[in-house]
C-alpha cells in the first residue's frame, strides 16, 4: 500500500505539473515619451496576454489598453484605438477572426461602441470603415454628456482579440500602435495622441495557466485533474480492501 500511495502521489504531481502553462504577456508604453502625449497623461500602454483557455485557437489574446492621467486639460478621453501591424485586414484572412469586443471599459462597456475605424482629427468613429485596419472604441452620449471618460485617473479598456490563424503570433518586436482622442473642459478638441507605433516587449509579473488557476501565488488544481486523482485514490482504496 505504501508503494501504491507513493505512486499515486507521483502521478498527481505529474498531472499538475504537466498541465501548467504560462501565458506570455507583451506590452508597450507610449507616454510620456511620445511628442503627442498630453502634458497630463503619464501612461498610454497596450498589454497583450495570450488566452490559453482557447486550446484549439492559439492566436487569441486579452488586450488591456491603459491610459493614466492627471488633472487639467484635456479633461476627457472620447475615443481610443489600437492597431496590430501584422493584422492587415479587418474580419477575415490576414486580419481578425471576429471583431474585437470589450469586456471592461470606463463607465461600463455599455457606454462604448467598437468599430473598425480610425481616429481622425477628433471626428467620431461610428461605422466599420476599415480605415487603417484600426480598432476604435467610441464613447456614447450617456458618459459625461458624450465627452467620454475623465482623463484624471486610471482608465482601462479590456478587449478580446482573436487574430486569424494566418496572422503572425504576437511577441517581442511585434509592431503595434495606440491612439486616443481627447476633449477639453469646454467641449472642444483636446488633441489626438498618435505616437506612430512601437514594438512590444516582454511583461513580467503576469501569468495565467491552463489546467490550474493561479490566485495570490497559490496554484489550485483544475476540477478535471482533481476528478482523475479522486478516481485513482478510490480505486486504490477498493483494491486495498480486497487484499485485506
Amino acid at each position: 500500500m505504501k508503494k501504491l500511495a507513493f505512486g499515486l502521489a507521483a502521478l498527481a504531481a505529474g498531472l499538475l505539473t504537466s498541465s501548467a502553462a504560462h501565458a506570455a504577456s507583451f506590452s508597450v508604453n507610449f507616454c510620456p515619451a511620445a511628442n503627442s502625449c498630453p502634458a497630463n497623461v503619464t501612461e498610454a500602454s497596450l498589454t497583450f496576454t495570450e488566452n490559453l483557455a482557447t486550446a484549439n485557437d492559439l492566436n487569441d489574446y486579452t488586450l488591456d489598453l491603459k491610459i493614466v492621467g492627471g488633472a487639467g486639460n484635456p479633461l476627457y478621453i472620447d475615443q481610443v484605438s489600437f492597431t496590430i501591424d501584422s493584422a492587415d485586414n479587418v474580419t477575415g484572412a490576414g486580419g481578425y477572426e471576429a471583431k474585437p469586443t470589450l469586456t471592461a471599459a470606463p463607465g461600463g462597456i455599455g457606454n462604448w461602441s467598437v468599430f473598425y475605424d480610425n481616429i481622425n482629427n477628433g471626428s467620431g468613429c461610428s461605422s466599420d470603415t476599415g480605415n487603417s485596419k484600426e480598432v476604435c472604441a467610441q464613447s456614447g452620449v450617456a458618459l459625461n454628456s458624450g465627452n467620454g471618460a475623465l482623463t484624471n485617473g486610471t482608465n482601462v479598456w479590456s478587449f478580446v482579440v482573436d487574430l486569424a490563424d494566418d496572422v503572425a503570433k504576437l511577441g517581442v518586436g511585434s509592431a503595434v500602435n495606440l491612439r486616443a482622442a481627447f476633449v477639453n473642459a469646454n467641449g472642444g478638441n483636446g488633441g489626438i495622441l498618435s505616437p506612430g507605433g512601437g514594438s512590444l516587449g516582454t511583461t513580467t509579473g503576469q501569468q495565467t495557466t491552463t489546467g490550474q488557476e493561479t490566485t495570490s501565488g497559490t496554484t489550485v488544481p483544475e476540477p478535471a485533474l482533481l476528478s482523475m486523482l479522486g478516481i485513482g485514490l478510490a480505486g486504490a482504496a477498493y483494491r486495498g480492501r480486497r487484499r485485506s
